[in-house]
């Protein structure tokens, strides 16, 4: 037993050999992980790592905020502002381009040549991309999508998600199909992935190679789906199969039906912030909220006001205000207006959003997301397109 360890002890890497026996790969291979980058940059802080990966030519955003241990390795990547990577991340790639307001989470794992994510969208913890690639690989992630934990995704050829589409946690997507010998007739497939907008794959989907997913389609829970599933439908099963589509599915609402909803979310989410420890008072169709200072030698509180438009949105209905959420189209000109005079808002009937935003924007914008209202964020048109 003694002499085994010793045998062990012996065939160990020295210190100084370390990186390079973790970085150990075959000639076409690269390592699993960039140890070798972790340990260069990874350990910085942020503000230092920024500076660093600019420094490299990388296209760095502002208030990006790159988390302890993680690390960005590629030939051409841009990051947009105010976005967030989690500790020990690895984002790695030829080309790299991250939208603005993108939130990926610790312990995440994105390895591709060709990866882009779109403005807005999320990407929780442990979430796996990567496997058995070419060197035309591609994923791409529409805007305001979100990946829940613990997914793997394996992009051997392309693989696609429009736009407000989200995968559930544990969900399986390989674009590829092979192990056993093709010369013993055994099937190898390599083929491409394409998931629309607005499509819902529930926890533990497996979607097989050369699947297309049609806009506004639901994937039930544990299902395997491969080949066509047509748009606005419900798929469930191993394998899936559509069980309902339009015009059973999705339901239609009536204004009525829209408008007692919207009453109902309001009030829920009212509820919701007092419950957090904010202090909601309603003045007709104005909240007032605010928050208590937690410093005991500062007693005042930051206070925003929100206007809640139910039919259409008119200038004079507005005054001074925070932040305005409309159930109804918001017109150019009164979007205009309230970006000029420093308005934050939000409508539901397009899923759109200023740019501009401010704390309790940014509350309401998350708490409707829990009935599946995602917006995008908009800019303001300059006056010569408006008046055009």
């Amino acid at each position: 037993m003694g002499a085994l360890a010793c045998r062990y002890r012996n065939d160990a890497p020295s210190s100084e050999n370390l990186v390079q026996f973790l970085e150990r790969a075959v000639l076409t291979e690269k390592p699993r992980i960039p140890v070798r980058d972790v340990l260069l940059f990874g350990l910085w802080p942020s503000c230092i790592k920024r500076w660093i990966y600019r420094l490299c030519g990388y296209r760095i955003g502002k208030n990006v905020s790159i988390g302890w241990g993680s690390v960005i390795c590629g030939d051409r990547v841009s990051i947009g502002d105010h976005t967030s990577i989690g500790f020990l991340t690895v984002v790695r790639g030829k080309e790299i381009e991250i939208g603005a307001h993108v939130q990926i989470g610790s312990t995440t794992f994105l390895d591709t040549p060709h990866l882009q994510i779109g403005e807005g969208s999320k990407i929780n913890e442990q979430v796996f991309v990567g496997g058995l690639q070419f060197p035309d690989s591609r994923f791409v992630l529409g805007r305001n999508c979100q990946i829940m934990q613990m997914s793997f995704i394996n992009p051997a050829r392309s693989i696609v998600v429009g736009d407000d589409s989200g995968i559930g946690g544990h969900c399986l997507i390989f674009g590829h199909n092979s192990f056993l010998n093709a010369f013993e007739g055994y099937g190898v497939d390599f083929e491409p992935i394409e998931i629309g907008h607005s499509v819902s794959l529930a926890w533990g989907v497996f979607v097989l190679p050369k699947t297309k997913i049609g806009d506004g389609t639901v994937v039930g829970a544990r299902s395997v789906v491969q080949g066509t599933i047509p748009p606005r439908s419900l798929a469930v099963g191993f394998p899936a199969r559509v069980i309902s589509k339009a015009p059973d599915f999705p339901k239609h609402l009536s204004d009525t039906d829209k408008l007692e909803l919207f009453r109902k979310i309001v009030a829920e989410m009212m509820q919701f912030f007092m419950d957090s420890g904010l202090r909601c008072k309603r003045e007709g169709t104005r909240y007032r909220v605010s928050k208590p200072s937690a410093k005991w030698w500062c007693k005042t509180d930051d206070s925003w006001s929100l206007e809640v438009v139910e039919g259409e949105a008119r200038k004079e209905l507005v005054g001074s205000v925070d932040v305005l959420l409309s159930l109804r189209d918001i017109p150019e000109d009164m979007r205009q207006h309230l970006h000029a005079q420093g308005t934050a808002w939000i409508e539901i009937a397009k899923k759109e959003q200023s740019r501009k935003s401010n704390l309790l924007c940014d509350e309401v914008a998350h708490f409707l997301k829990r009935y599946g209202v995602r917006t995008f964020r908009i800019s303001p048109l300059s006056p010569s397109r408006s008046s055009s």
